[in-house]
């Protein structure tokens, strides 16, 4: 079952535990192994990148935490994403968007939104958001640029 984010921030109750566990892997073992695999990715990559399996299984590049304002231990850690890193008048246009095109395996979708720095400042985004299979599990995977 996939994970659905309501515009709140949250995810719906009908979602899986972080724990829960599926083919003898939780989420944050998935996303210790998906963090590996991806390395050259995310190393190379010119933009911020990141996958996120749920709040409290995601990773990203050095260059997407730089421009949030946060050390990638910081982001990991962040509690709500859409709360700590999406302007409130984008949260509702974000979780659509993740619902109807990565939780439904449906396609890829490229979108602009206002993101949330650490300090509480803004900046114009854009992001493409991919949707991606892994051992069964739906992985949300983007790359985010700054617009200047």
């Amino acid at each position: 079952m996939a994970k659905h984010w309501k515009g709140d921030g949250h995810t719906d109750e009908g979602a899986h535990s972080h724990e829960h566990v599926h083919g003898g892997a939780t989420h944050k073992k998935l996303i210790e192994d998906l963090e590996h695999e991806f390395l050259p990715i995310l190393e190379n990559s010119t933009d911020g990148v990141y996958l996120w399996l749920g709040d409290e299984a995601k990773f990203c590049n050095e260059k997407l935490a730089k421009m949030f304002g946060y050390t990638k231990e910081e982001w990991k850690n962040a509690k709500v994403f859409l709360e700590d890193m999406v302007h409130g008048d984008d949260a509702a246009r974000y979780a659509d968007n993740y619902n109807r095109c990565v939780a439904a395996l449906a396609h890829p979708v490229s979108f602009r939104f206002m993101a949330k720095r650490k300090d509480g400042s803004y900046f114009a985004a854009e992001t493409d958001m991919i949707p991606l299979m892994y051992k069964d599990h739906v992985v949300a995977y983007h790359f985010v640029r700054e617009l200047k």
